[in-house]
């Protein structure tokens, strides 16, 4: 071994921090004296696959295994491996084959696992690393499913990345910042670790950070629809399709959400899917650097929709209050603004007839199906014909009313009044009772 070499390998000791269910899986597969074992590693990127990888060598090396690193080239890689991968001397254990960035040799999987593989020595280990987990073709077959063993690469601990801060000699005033901005993953604390380390305020390490998650670990986006969709995603605490269908205006938002779903950094859960801290927080810094115009866009549909989901709240009012009310949001038909403000938004009868309504209107609609109502009623005909006269036709005053109605003025105000009051007392029924007269 190279001087250089032994350089390398002791500052990667070093910087070596957890992993321990993942050395115990390996150091089990190289003494547990299976026939064949293939540990399938998986997780995004920047958790430390390839870290683990070399972890793996060292430790095989010493247990005097065959040990052959294999990573994806452009070329004939078959012929390469089957090169790579020298005759085991009779009496020895298989080779340890490490193979990083298998998620790209999807083209010769069939032909690994089907042919390469089984025709390994008896004793030999495997180790594919990959972003994404297995295909089915693996879990699914009898046969494999005996030897193989899925682990995956998570999150470092928050104990396990503050110790790798320490090792890094990260000031403790700065470590808060850089817990936060990588959730755990490796990656994003040795990016921070660096940037720290060259004298950047806080603003400038999120930037970088970021900039350097996006082109490591996310990379190139299909579409605008996709990166929208991602932007979303990072924003909000939960996607669900129907998030995307409201926010993301071009695309189809199935296949928007099945791509997130499939995202290695992302988890899918119940109540929708997510990306993982360390993405999530490089999206949103990225953004807002970039464009925050859009940023401030996405984040005023999520609020918007957020609004629109949630239970609406309800407020009781006293019944001369809520006549009151009845009778101000009929003078401000016209008025969204004035009836945004008015106590009926939050009140029973329009939060049980339209709760997922814009608030105007829902009151809207409460008081037009009430309205209606009133005119079905062959005694109120000339109370319903005021109200509507007054309130809905668009008369500029009382006096325009009764002109219109072709009555006098006294008779036209005892209809009105009348109508008002029988309005009113429907209203409160519906309110206090939860009577739906429509």
């Amino acid at each position: 071994m190279t001087r250089l070499e032994q350089y390398l390998r002791s500052a990667r000791n070093r910087a070596f921090v957890g992993r321990a269910a993942e050395m115990a899986a390996f150091r089990a597969a190289l003494a547990g004296g299976e026939v064949f074992t293939v540990l399938y590693l998986h997780g995004a990127g920047g958790t430390g696959k390839t870290t683990l990888l070399r972890r793996y060598a060292v430790e095989a090396e010493r247990a005097n295994r065959q040990v052959v690193r294999v990573d994806y080239e452009p070329g004939d890689m078959a012929a390469g491996l089957l090169t790579a991968v020298p005759p085991t001397p009779a009496g020895s254990a298989g080779p340890v084959l490490l193979v990083d960035g298998f998620e790209r040799w999807q083209p010769l999987e069939p032909w690994l696992r089907d042919e390469f593989l089984p025709g390994l020595p008896v004793g030999s280990v495997v180790v594919l690393a990959a972003r994404t987990p297995p295909a089915v073709e693996w879990t699914a077959d009898p046969g494999w499913n005996a030897v193989l063993r899925v682990q995956e690469v998570g999150a470092l601990s928050a104990g396990e990345a503050k110790v790798l801060l320490d090792r890094n000699a990260v000031p403790r005033q700065r470590q808060p910042l850089l817990l936060d901005l990588a959730g755990g993953n490796p990656l994003a604390l040795r990016l921070g670790v660096e940037e720290v380390a060259s004298g950047k305020d806080d603003d400038s390490v999120r930037l970088a950070v970021a900039q350097a998650v996006l082109r490591q670990v996310v990379g190139d986006l299909p579409s605008a629809a996709h990166r929208h969709a991602l932007e979303v995603c990072a924003h909000a605490e939960t996607t669900t399709e129907k998030l995307l269908r409201a926010t993301v205006a071009d695309g189809d938002t199935v296949q928007l959400f099945r791509w997130l779903c499939e995202l290695p950094y992302a988890e899918c859960g119940p109540s929708g899917v997510r990306v993982e801290t360390f993405v999530r927080n490089a999206v949103r810094t990225e953004l807002k650097w970039r464009d925050p115009i859009r940023h401030d866009a996405v984040l005023a549909r999520l609020e918007q929709d957020t609004a629109l989901a949630a239970p609406m709240r309800v407020e009781s009012l006293p019944r001369p209050e809520f006549d009151q009310a009845v009778r101000d949001a009929l003078r401000s038909w016209r008025r969204p603004d004035l009836l945004a403000t008015n106590p009926l938004v939050h009140s029973r009868m329009v939060a049980a007839a339209e709760p997922q309504a814009d608030p105007v209107d829902a009151v809207r609609t409460v008081l037009k199906s009430t309205l209606d109502d009133l005119g079905e009623d062959p005694r109120q005909l000339k109370s319903h014909r005021a109200l509507i006269a007054t309130y809905l036709g668009g008369a500029p005053t009382q006096e325009a009313a009764a002109e219109r109605l072709a009555l006098p003025f006294s008779t036209y105000r005892r209809h009105l009044n009348r109508g008002l009051e029988v309005l009113c007392s429907l209203l409160w029924r519906r309110e206090s009772h939860g009577v739906d007269l429509t």
